[in-house]
């Protein structure tokens, strides 16, 4: 679905409960969930189902710590294309959507274009990275880039 036709969902009380509590717990049985909200587990099962359907709940993860695995440097780059010409800011989204370094990518306002989130084992790596992918992405312009020296705060929770 495209985002931009996207409708808001109304969600009530127990609905809100079960994603905030889903979003910290996304491997609780469909049991405790329902004893945490107090209700039986089918209707719990029916308003998990329901949201899921409706793009509330947009699927399950596991979030990994990325030192662990290699990945411990982030870096925010600021992109800005050469020319707006839509088929060339097509291009552009569809090569970023089959990077795996990039962890988000943003349309945004302001200086850039596109913000993105990229992460690298160091910064040799994510030198790399710059020169062999980034730099020959199509229509790009100019790269900004923030280095991450330490995370603050980092939430994938959204309030509800």
């Amino acid at each position: 679905m495209n985002r931009l036709s996207m409708q808001e969902v109304k969600l009530d009380e127990i609905d809100k409960k079960i994603v905030s509590i889903l979003q910290k717990e996304g491997r609780l049985s469909n049991k405790e969930l329902a004893e945490r909200i107090n209700l039986t587990t089918t209707p719990t099962l029916e308003r998990v189902r329901r949201l899921e359907k409706n793009n509330v709940i947009q699927g399950y993860t596991a979030i990994l710590n990325k030192e662990s695995i290699g990945k411990g440097f982030s870096a925010f780059v600021s992109v800005t294309l050469s020319v707006h010409q839509l088929n060339l800011m097509d291009e552009f989204t569809d090569a970023i959507k089959s990077i795996p370094e990039i962890l988000a990518c943003y349309n945004t306002t302001g200086e850039g274009d596109f913000l993105l989130h990229i992460v690298a084992k160091d910064v040799k790596d994510f030198e790399q990275f710059l020169r062999a992918k980034l730099t020959t992405l199509p229509d790009v312009q100019r790269l900004h880039t923030s280095i991450v020296l330490s995370t603050i705060k980092e939430e994938f929770n959204i309030p509800v």
